[in-house]
């Protein structure tokens, strides 16, 4: 998780590491909302999520994977 979208998450919703992880558990298909190439990296791929009532929050979220690991790069209120 990108430091940043630790920052977000904490400053819009209270929520620590556990939270996201629990939030990120919830999102289902139906809260996808596009993916495309990664801006400096066109072999990448972005997923962006919208979802509401999530944990009691509205949220926006976009992770990526790179090298088989798992990259949060935003995680704010919708």
């Amino acid at each position: 998780m990108t430091d940043e979208a630790l920052y977000s998450a904490e400053d819009a919703f209270g929520w620590n590491l556990e939270d996201i992880k629990n939030a990120l558990m919830r999102l289902m298909p139906k809260h996808w909302y596009k993916s495309e190439p990664r801006f400096d990296n066109p072999k990448i791929w972005v997923d962006y999520y919208r979802a509401r009532n999530i944990m009691g929050e509205n949220i926006y979220t976009h992770f990526y994977v790179e090298e088989d690991i798992l990259i949060i790069d935003s995680f704010k209120e919708l």
